[in-house]
């Protein structure tokens, strides 16, 4: 079967949608920094383009906001305005009345993250006619100090559901991703690093958790208009020695991760 006439291919991004209060004009001027800089340039640079891209924002806006995000949206993402909460069954029937296809495949991407230039093209490539979540488990964080740090994760905030088009349509936002592996199997993906995940002061849950990477890296996978830090090879050395001994600490406490640890360092230690 053709995967061009397969399924239809949604990434899905949740910007400011009502969680709880109202997200301030300073939080919203300090996100759509990241969501130009990381996020869009990203996503426009796709090696693949058969997908489409749906940004929901909290309906309650000023004039300022809804500028810029027209701006912004020109030929390349959708916005959807959503008034009160986000209902991941909500965006699940957008999906569906979007779709035209007998296969849908949804991918998150936060606002202040960034996709590698293959991402789309490597996940549809895993295409196959059965309901599972597709997860490539190497990615990357940045600081907003610039440095660049390796992070493997089994289930992680770039997943994506491959499922039937139906009135039982799911979408990936079905449960938080790291819980997700109650609705379908999870297939892991080993790749180069396929995500950037940007940890700043005002994210709510990333936290710096990796192992230092070279710099070079940034660029060779990702369209992105920041930097990272440069870093000598023996201070680049050093750095990754002592991130592995953090982690081992942390699996001594949760012995089920010591399989994932050694496939982490052994995979990040031959990578770049």
């Amino acid at each position: 079967m053709s995967t061009k006439a397969a399924f239809d291919h949604y990434l899905i991004t949740r910007f400011n949608v009502r969680m709880n209060e109202k997200a301030s004009e300073e939080w919203l001027r300090h996100r759509l920094g990241y969501f130009t800089s990381m996020c869009i340039p990203a996503v426009r640079e796709q090696s693949a383009q058969a997908f489409k891209w749906l940004v929901y924002f909290d309906a309650e806006r000023e004039e300022w906001f809804e500028e810029a995000v027209n701006a912004l949206a020109d030929g390349v993402f959708e916005p959807v305005w959503v008034a009160g909460k986000f209902d991941p069954k909500a965006c699940a029937r957008d999906v569906r009345t979007r779709s035209s296809q007998p296969w849908v495949i949804t991918t998150r991407v936060d606002n202040d993250d960034a996709l590698a230039r293959d991402f789309v093209e490597q996940v549809q490539a895993q295409f196959a006619e059965r309901t599972e979540f597709v997860n490539f488990t190497a990615g990357m964080q940045l600081t907003d100090d610039g440095r660049l740090l390796h992070r493997s994760d089994p289930s992680n905030a770039f997943i994506s559901l491959i499922e039937p088009n139906s009135d039982t349509l799911m979408s990936v936002y079905v449960d938080w991703h790291d819980r997700v592996s109650k609705y379908a199997p999870i297939r892991q993906v080993r790749t180069h690093p396929m995500w950037v995940q940007m940890v700043h002061g005002r994210n709510i849950a990333n936290k710096v958790h990796g192992i230092r990477a070279n710099p070079a890296l940034l660029s060779k996978y990702f369209e992105v208009n920041l930097t990272a830090a440069r870093i000598g090879m023996i201070q680049l050395v050093a750095h990754q020695m002592t991130s592995i001994a953090s982690l081992a600490f942390r699996v001594v406490r949760k012995p089920h991760r010591m399989v994932w640890l050694f496939k982490v360092i052994r995979a990040r230690l031959g990578v770049g």
